[in-house]
């Protein structure tokens, strides 16, 4: 054999040897090319975090106090809420002002001069002094008898 076909025939083989490991180089970049997208497919993502709690805003009141304004809460130092009546065309509170006995109001009625009951809550009354409303909270039961009436 002469040397021109004898380099001709290595020429072929590293073509074919070059072919083949370029095959081989090509299908595992696209394994792992299927790999990641898999494992990123079918990964389980956290749950997003749960959303922040809203703080309450602060009232009229308070603010207006920070500047000089005077607080109205010592209105309702002198209501105490004894009782909360629930009944079918509305409610009503059993209140005590100052060292008066406790009378029954209903919503919307008058409990002094400028304070009026402005809403009846499970555990508490709204009242509204002169625009400004304020939650009064039911008093603690005291040591003696319950009664239930149905």
């Amino acid at each position: 054999m002469s040397a021109k076909p004898k380099i001709a025939l290595t020429m072929a083989r590293m073509n074919t040897l070059q072919i083949r490991l370029l095959s081989l180089a090509l299908f595992a970049v696209f394994c792992a090319t299927l790999t990641y997208w898999i494992v990123v497919l079918t990964a389980h993502r956290a749950p997003p975090p749960p959303a922040a709690a809203v703080a309450p805003s602060v009232s009229v009141e308070d603010a207006a106090a920070l500047f000089g304004g005077k607080l109205t809460r010592e209105v309702n130092r002198n209501i105490k809420l004894v009782g909360i009546l629930a009944l079918r065309e509305g409610a009503a509170a059993i209140v005590g002002v100052g060292d008066d006995p406790a009378r029954a109001i209903a919503r919307g009625s008058k409990i002094t001069e400028g304070t009026t009951l402005a809403e009846v809550r499970a555990r508490s009354i709204v009242v509204d002094h002169n625009g400004v409303r304020s939650e009064i909270p039911l008093a603690p039961n005291a040591g003696g008898p319950t009664i239930y009436v149905r």
